[in-house]
């Protein structure tokens, strides 16, 4: 009887072992699997912060070309476009009217 309760306190003693690995094999694996999901929050955190940083920037180059936009069609639908017309030559490319002189302020600095 005494052999019978040694192999019995063996087996379990065998069983504790398997159980003990397979519960460290476990809490190993979980852990693992945490430390990448907050990998994968952490990550893609960072890349929406980008995005919508980058996204800010092109609704504020969006407002900028409708306000230019805007500014261009009122130029152009008003009674003044001639004058418009007339100072973009001017200021833009140097035209001058014939006979007209032009005088320049040279730098001093």
């Amino acid at each position: 009887m005494a052999g019978s309760n040694d192999t019995l306190n063996e087996m379990l003693s065998n069983q504790k072992k398997k159980k003990s690995l397979a519960s460290k094999f476990a809490t190993v694996a979980v852990l693992v699997f945490l430390i990448y999901s907050l990998y994968l929050v952490i990550s893609q955190q960072a890349e929406l912060n980008e995005q919508q940083k980058e996204l800010a920037n092109i609704k504020s180059q969006i407002t900028a070309a409708k306000q230019e936009n805007d500014e261009y069609t009122r130029l152009l639908s008003g009674e003044d476009e001639n004058e418009y017309m007339r100072k973009i030559a001017i200021e833009r490319f140097g035209y001058a009217y014939p006979n007209e002189r032009r005088f320049y302020v040279a730098n001093l600095g």
